[in-house]
């Protein structure tokens, strides 16, 4: 598996603990956008220590094949992060599939990043690693997300009801899939 892509505009790396300063700083910058969809996970989120024991248990996962995270950066600032790209949830055989995570810095949406990342790692994680089906989980009323999966080819496949607590309460997700062979 590549720990580093670049495509026009971007590249995308597979990070370590040494940089727990960089991903810290990018949660910080964009926490009230990214609480509104996302469960913090731990008093100690916020910190250093959490954000290396996070990168750390990342990677042995993704040593074992069953979870991807690509930190996003813009060619020629490899020192901001401005959006990460993740697959989890990795299961094979037989089920071939991921569940795909994605968030971007709030000065840098709208701008087709996150859709390059994704163009670039859906395939390679299909070739690379097996993976057929690729579901992505999104809250219903999170219309830029839902706008940018569809354009990206997946499709609507239904709700899945309190599936995920976010700020102390469970929610609805919409589900889509994208499959590689399509």
């Amino acid at each position: 598996m590549k720990f580093e892509i670049d495509t026009e505009r971007l590249v995308l790396k597979v990070l370590n603990k040494q940089s727990a300063d960089k991903v810290l700083e990018f949660y910080l910058r964009n926490r009230n956008i990214f609480e509104r969809y996302e469960p913090v996970i731990g008093d100690d989120f916020y910190t250093i220590p959490h954000q290396r024991k996070v990168l750390e248990f990342e990677y042995q996962s993704i040593m074992k094949l069953s979870m991807l995270r690509y930190w996003i950066f813009e060619k020629g600032n490899p020192n901001q992060i401005i959006g990460t790209v993740s697959f989890r949830n990795i299961v094979k055989p037989i089920y071939e599939s991921c569940t795909v995570g994605y968030k971007m810095d709030r000065d840098f949406v709208n701008m087709g990043y996150c859709s390059e990342a994704l163009s670039a790692t859906i395939p390679a994680i299909a070739n690379e690693l097996g993976i057929h089906r690729f579901e992505a989980l999104i809250l219903p009323d999170n219309e830029p997300s839902i706008h940018m999966i569809q354009k990206l080819g997946f499709k609507y496949e239904g709700i899945l009801r309190d599936k995920i607590i976010i700020r102390g309460e469970r929610l609805d997700h919409c589900m889509y899939a994208y499959l590689a062979d399509n």
